[in-house]
């Protein structure tokens, strides 16, 4: 059942100004955070670690998911995907940057300055829908200063209050953000309910840029004081093993495992329980090559028919393994790591459902 939406005047930051007392300000936090329990966003503080691929395949998969259960003749909810960043390859991994809505970011900039409705391409794929993004969101940065000499500290809820108006009418949102911009980074983290956080190498810089997601949970904490790292995932290795000839015994080697080491080791020096989700997506530059050359995910451009989807496998259900195309094969690995992405999240708020009623 969808959330009930706070009534409209409520959904507003127009009576907050600079010097609104922080008692307010928290009232207002807590207000709207139970609209945005499903938001889910993808950063890492390091450019190259496959933020937009893990975005857009979370947020396709999860509307062919929701598609499915329309098709059984189940309640079925949609999927909204957003990128706060001017590069817009969101668009582009969907095939629909040249689609006459695109206004390359120019509404989702005024929703986020003056609280307008942004526009959104509608049913990009069965169940998924997309607000544009592009150039015209390079203003962003001085669009907050503007918004913060107006509202003050309440500017940060920005995009938080634009997606709580919307989410009354979506299952789930994905967004996808910038590695470096602070502006659109904390915008997204105020509005998360959870971070996903993808690292494609195992050097310390890559490794870092989790480190970067703590500085902005910190960053942001008085205005979302539900985020909550979702897990990290190791993206774009070459998953190898080695087989012992005399017993046969199979050994993970080579730098995903010293990566995953590395993952795990940061996660617990912080006191983190998120998982390093066991899910590689395996390094295919060629694969990706082409999902963007033609707009399509990688599940889509192997056109996969044999085996079971990620949420069959939810159900318990058994089937075999896709074959091993490359474009398959990397469909399959997005399709498992979603099975870890829901199930951690579903028995987070089961947890937390089960508390609440005590």
């Amino acid at each position: 059942m969808a959330t009930q939406t706070p009534e409209a005047p409520m959904l507003s930051l127009n009576h907050f100004r600079p010097g609104t007392p922080s008692a307010e300000l928290e009232a207002f936090v807590d207000a709207i955070r139970p609209l945005l329990r499903r938001v889910i966003a993808v950063f890492n503080g390091k450019g190259g670690q496959g933020k937009t691929s893990l975005a857009s395949h979370v947020a396709g998969l999860l509307a062919e998911g929701e598609a499915s259960k329309e098709e059984a003749g189940q309640e079925a909810g949609r999927v909204l995907l957003l990128e706060v960043d001017a590069q817009g390859n969101t668009l582009q991994d969907l095939g629909v940057k040249g689609h006459p809505s695109n206004d390359h970011g120019q509404s989702l900039a005024m929703a986020i300055q003056y609280g307008t409705a942004p526009t959104i391409i509608k049913d990009v794929r069965p169940r998924l829908d997309i607000i544009p993004s592009g150039i015209e969101l390079e203003t962003l940065p001085a669009i907050m200063v503007a918004v913060q000499q107006k509202v003050g500290r309440a500017a940060g809820l920005s995009l938080a209050v634009m997606l709580a108006k919307l989410a009354a009418h979506y299952r789930w949102i994905v967004i996808d953000c910038p590695p470096v911009t602070k502006e659109p980074q904390e915008l997204a983290l105020c509005a998360a309910r959870w971070v996903l956080s993808p690292v494609s190498v195992a050097d310390s810089s890559s490794i870092g840029g989790l480190g970067g997601v703590s500085h902005r949970f910190n960053a942001t904490a008085d205005l979302n004081p539900d985020l909550e790292l979702l897990g990290a995932v190791l993206f774009g290795f070459k998953k190898q093993y080695y087989s012992d000839r005399v017993t046969g015994e199979k050994r993970p080697v080579g730098l995903w495992v010293e990566a995953r080491r590395k993952l795990v080791n940061l996660l617990e020096q912080a006191g983190s329980d998120a998982p390093v989700f066991e899910t590689v997506i395996r390094q295919a530059e060629g694969v990706a090559v082409a999902c963007r050359d033609r707009g399509q995910l990688a599940y889509e451009v192997g056109e996969a028919t044999d085996g079971i989807k990620w949420w069959q496998k939810m159900r318990g259900e058994k089937g075999t393994l896709l074959p091993t195309d490359r474009a398959e094969a990397v469909g399959q690995d997005y399709e498992d790591l979603l099975v870890e992405i829901v199930s951690r999240i579903v028995t987070v708020e089961t947890l937390e459902e089960q508390e609440a009623a005590q």
